[in-house]
């Protein structure tokens, strides 16, 4: 179990809607995790967002360029901060029906999805919330990262002239 918490007046309050299920007394460990700064997270959409306005002429028309947001999630996905699903669906035509139905269904839920079908396998990929609810410092930082590069070499920069771009 992972929960995010907040330390207040000396005591540390779970952020969470549903508590863990624990037993009165029982005692558990905790790791202390560090948020991640306002000016990182707003450095991060200003990287995206220069990325996004400086992509070649051969990837403006990509579906996942539509957006700065869009290329955000695809990125996340691309560098592994993502979660996915496989689906044995029988058939490759009955993979094929399904995977336009849940790309659809998922990308409504989380902002993005990506499906693909390889014979009767279907696959599909959700980006991982970067929210400072859902993502501490360490992982927002290497998330943060992963993308600044992935977007950097989409674009044909280094990582540095993106970074200091933005």
């Amino acid at each position: 179990m992972e929960y995010r918490a907040r330390f207040e007046d000396g005591t540390l309050r779970l952020l969470a809607n549903n508590l863990p299920d624990l037993a009165q007394g029982e005692l558990v460990t905790v790791i202390i995790e560090r948020g991640r700064s306002l000016n990182s997270h707003r450095h991060q959409f200003a990287f995206v967002r220069e990325a996004w306005q400086n992509l070649p002429e051969h990837l403006q028309s990509v579906p996942w360029a539509e957006t700065p947001e869009t290329m955000r999630k695809h990125a996340l996905i691309a560098t592994g901060f993502h979660q996915s699903y496989t689906l044995d669906c029988g058939a490759n035509a009955t993979a094929q029906r399904i995977k336009a139905q849940l790309v659809r269904a998922e990308a409504r839920a989380e902002g993005y999805a990506i499906g693909q079908v390889r014979g009767p396998i279907l696959t599909i990929w959700t980006p991982e919330s970067q929210s400072m609810r859902s993502m501490g410092g360490k992982r927002f930082q290497e998330s943060k990262t992963a993308i600044l590069d992935w977007m950097a070499a989409q674009i044909g920069v280094t990582a540095s002239a993106l970074r200091g771009a933005a």
